[in-house]
């Protein structure tokens, strides 16, 4: 009685005597007996993928297993023109990690939206020096290795900042920047905010309350000031 016949399936090619780099989607193809684009369709699940018959997408996944082939993910991001990177940049002297800090619910939301949406976090520490590293006309050039950016900062270089929303480039600002045309921000209501810290301390029995401010025209430095003479008037205090 005649055995019945076992499909047979490539195995593990012998790896080359010291090697130590991943198998390429070449070596894939030359096991499969196929072409590079073919295993390249068959790997990318485009839609042209749809033609190649189930048999060679067999083969082509079966070499795949046997080399113990994986797609390097910077290539794959370059055939999709996108990294799936976003950047973060800060222009403060020190990246904030202290709960207390005022960027620090900010950046929690950012890691946890990024997360979701399948984006990596990239960490531009070119202002970890007091900002030295953001001076200069191409200071922030090195951000377009990301798919778009998120600055952080009250000391930002405006025509840098202008200079990447004029080439299309995906900018935000952490921060209100109603000076810089064009630039899109989130902000906090610092005007509220402040007015409310004056009325508890003013419910709490104080009578002589004092702002402690940076001495700049910082959008967020004058939205506290405001806020912060506006609850004094409220709670009937002298103002400054």
């Amino acid at each position: 009685m005649e055995e019945p016949r076992k499909r047979s399936r490539p195995g593990r090619a012998p790896a080359p005597a010291g090697r130590t780099s991943r198998p390429r989607q070449a070596e894939v193809a030359r096991l499969a007996g196929v072409s590079q684009a073919t295993v390249s369709l068959v790997l990318g699940a485009r839609k042209q993928g749809a033609t190649i018959s189930e048999e060679t997408r067999q083969k082509v996944l079966d070499a795949v297993r046997a080399l113990g082939y994986v797609p390097d993910p910077a290539a794959s991001r370059l055939a999709a023109a996108r990294n799936n990177l976003l950047g973060v940049f800060s222009f403060t002297s020190t990246f904030p990690t202290d709960v207390q800090h005022s960027y620090y619910p900010f950046l929690v939301g950012v890691e946890q939206e990024a997360a979701a949406r399948g984006y990596d976090l990239v960490l531009f520490t070119g202002s970890s020096t007091g900002g030295a590293g953001a001076a200069g006309p191409n200071a922030l050039s090195r951000v377009r290795l990301a798919d778009g950016c998120l600055f952080l900062g009250r000391h930002a270089p405006a025509d840098e900042l202008l200079r990447l929303v004029a080439d299309g480039f995906p900018v935000v600002h952490l921060g209100r920047r109603d000076e810089l045309e064009g630039l899109a921000w989130v902000g906090a209501d610092y005007i509220s905010a402040s007015q409310e810290v004056v009325a508890h301390l003013a419910s709490l029995g104080h009578r002589r309350i004092v702002l402690v401010r940076e001495d700049d025209e910082a959008p967020a430095s004058t939205d506290r000031e405001h806020g912060f003479l506006k609850g004094l008037e409220e709670a009937g205090l002298p103002g400054g």
